[in-house]
Order: C-alpha cells, then sequence, then structure tokens
C-alpha cells in the first residue's frame, strides 16, 4: 500500500479501507454514467472503469448485524470493497461486470432492489428521531417510509427532469437535512416550550449554559428576589426543544406536533451552491401511520415539476423559471409572504443549512 502522505492522527488512516485496485486510481475518475437503474459504470483518465451497484436501504440506513454479514458476504464474492451513501443507501464498488446480472438477482431476492441513481427518486434520507433522539417532534423514519413505499416506481424510472432527493428532519435542528433536499419534510413543534417559574427557581439550573445552548438567543435572563430566571422569546423560539434538555425540572413542553413541507433546497456545491429550501405547506397534520396528507402535498409538488420540468431541471431551478406565485399555485399551496423574496442568488455555508436563525 502506498506509504501515507498525511500526518498521523487520531482516527484511522482512510485509505487502509480501500482496496489496491481501487486505492492506484485514486483522483484519476473523469466519467460515470448510469448503465441502468441503480448500476453506475465510473471511468478512469486511462480508460479503465469499474461499476458500482447502488441498494435502497430501510429508513435512517439502519442495518442489522445479520444484514451487515450478508452484505460483507456479497462483497467478498461480487466486488472491491461497500460504502454507505451520505443519503443513507449502499453502493457495491467494484463490481466484477462477469457476476453483475447474477449479483442483481441475489439483491433483488433479498429484498435489497438497485436503483435511486440518476434522474429518479433518489434513497430517502432522515433522522433517527424517537429511535434514539431527545428532540423529535414527529416519527422521521416512519414519514420516510411512507414516501418510500407510496413512491416505490419512482426509484427505477430514470424519467424525471433531474434526480430527486427527499429529506425528513423530525425537529427543527434538522439532522435529517429536509432544509437541503429538493423537497424537505419538517417535525415542528406547535407550542413555544413554556417555564414554571417555581420549579424552575427550586431546580438551581446552570442559566449560563441554558442560555449558550439556545441556538436563536432566544433565551434572555431576569432577576428576582428569589433567584435569577430564564425568559424565552417566542419571535425568536425555533421550538428545537433544546433548552427543554437542559433544563427538564423547570422548562416544559407541550408535545403536539405537525411538519411544514419546503422545497427547492440543494446541498452540493454545483454552479448555483447550495441552497436552503423554503417551506410551501407550513403546517400538516402528521397522522401515524399512513401521512395520508403528507403524501398527498408530495405528489402535488412531484407531478407539476414532472409534467413541466426540462430536462435536467432540478426542483430549484424550475420553480424560478415558472416564478413562485404560479408554483404555488399549481401545487394548491397558499401564498406564504417571506417568498416573494427567497433568497438572494447565491447563498454559501455562511447561512446554516440548519433551520436556525
Amino acid at each position: 500500500m502506498n506509504q501515507p502522505d498525511l500526518p498521523a492522527g487520531i482516527m484511522p488512516d482512510y485509505r487502509r479501507q480501500i482496496p489496491e485496485d481501487l486505492l492506484a486510481r485514486r483522483g484519476s475518475w473523469v466519467w460515470h454514467e448510469i448503465l441502468q437503474p441503480g448500476v453506475i459504470r465510473h471511468v478512469a483518465v486511462d480508460g479503465s472503469a469499474i461499476l458500482t451497484v447502488r441498494v435502497l436501504l430501510p429508513p435512517n440506513g439502519l442495518l442489522s448485524a445479520s444484514t451487515l454479514r450478508l452484505f460483507a458476504s456479497w462483497i467478498r464474492v461480487y466486488a472491491l470493497t461497500g460504502r454507505r451513501t451520505s443519503r443513507q443507501g449502499f453502493e457495491f464498488v467494484g463490481v466484477r461486470p462477469e457476476k453483475l446480472t447474477e449479483f442483481l438477482g441475489k439483491l433483488r431476492d433479498a429484498g435489497f432492489p438497485p436503483g435511486g441513481t440518476g434522474r429518479s427518486l433518489h434513497q430517502v434520507k432522515c433522522c433517527t428521531s424517537f429511535i434514539h433522539c431527545q428532540n423529535a417532534a414527529v416519527d422521521a423514519p416512519s414519514i420516510a417510509k411512507a414516501i418510500a413505499d407510496h413512491f416505490y416506481g419512482e426509484f427505477f424510472q430514470n424519467d424525471l427532469p433531474a434526480p430527486l432527493k427527499i429529506s425528513v428532519g423530525g425537529c427543527p435542528n434538522q439532522c435529517g437535512g429536509g432544509i437541503e433536499a429538493d423537497i424537505g419534510i419538517m417535525g415542528l413543534y406547535e407550542s413555544v416550550p413554556e417555564v414554571d417559574i417555581e420549579k424552575f427557581l427550586a431546580a438551581n439550573i446552570d442559566i449560563g449554559l441554558l442560555v449558550s445552548w439556545c441556538p436563536t438567543g432566544a433565551i434572555r435572563t431576569k432577576t428576582t428576589p428569589k433567584g435569577t430566571l430564564a425568559l424565552i422569546d417566542r419571535e425568536r423560539c425555533v421550538r428545537c426543544t433544546s433548552c427543554v434538555q437542559v433544563a427538564p425540572e423547570g422548562i416544559r413542553l407541550q408535545k403536539k406536533s405537525y411538519v411544514a413541507i419546503a422545497v427547492g433546497g440543494h446541498g452540493g456545491n454545483g454552479a448555483r451552491g447550495p441552497e436552503m429550501a423554503a417551506v410551501v405547506f407550513p403546517r400538516v397534520p402528521a397522522r401515524p401511520v399512513e401521512y395520508g396528507a403528507i403524501l398527498k402535498r408530495v405528489a402535488g409538488i412531484i407531478d407539476c415539476w414532472h409534467r413541466e420540468g426540462l430536462p435536467g431541471e432540478r426542483l430549484a431551478a424550475f420553480i424560478e423559471r415558472i416564478g413562485w406565485g404560479r408554483f404555488l399555485q399549481k401545487i394548491g399551496a397558499d401564498t406564504v409572504e417571506e417568498l416573494g423574496e427567497k433568497r438572494p442568488p447565491y447563498n454559501n455555508f455562511r447561512r446554516d443549512l440548519h433551520f436556525r436563525y
């Protein structure tokens, strides 16, 4: 293996996980093409190529030990290596061409269909939500599964104007990436956290930690004869529940919640740069496990773009071409005041892609 050219660090050298055949072509890739749904051919500068097969995973990319062992056994027989994608799918890299047809059959029989590449719906991404997060307002994985089941055929059709990425975040912190997706589903609490004055003062809470923990600066302090009290600015609060986690003894939150649906986000760094999505349906019921209200609105957005989008035109570019007013009318959304000037022509990471001020 090549000698390390980076200083030693705490984390293992990532190159030790890469097979020699793949490492030898590091930095030499010049092109890739979609041969069929889920099958990608990567071409290097010297004309050599490798095949990658991308498969769909359960919501949040959660895998059991038995599934990981199964994937490892397939890699030994059919591929060079494997990787979980940033959208929580899985790719088998360096699949042997002579075994491709056999391998695709194995994947389909086991319930891991190849797809989610090119001009299709890609893996629906979501946060962990209630699985092991204390901030969740809605159950993101179950919403992601409902969306993936409803639009299952779109993973394989490759007839959309451009790639379609849908992400689900269970709370305003947006770890699921809804604010930077073509279509984002964002869980929100209905109420602002409330301070129970007597319990708050009795709990001897670390005020400095509480104030610093709020991402929007919505918490202010007030000195009283009995001690220092926290006040929450309702206009600045985004209901992320960070304060509840720091001071559960003195701050409570009503658990009633809903989702907002946003469109036009983009996390990549192409010609347009990364962009934040804009909310078009600000208050949609999230009733497990059917989620009909969410599916109906998402379907309307996809159908409009599918019918009228130009080849290669991502959802954000389509909306800007036809105008926000016409788009909102076509999908049956009420006009939202702040969409008049959604954003400047270019956004970058100086504006945080999380759902915060």
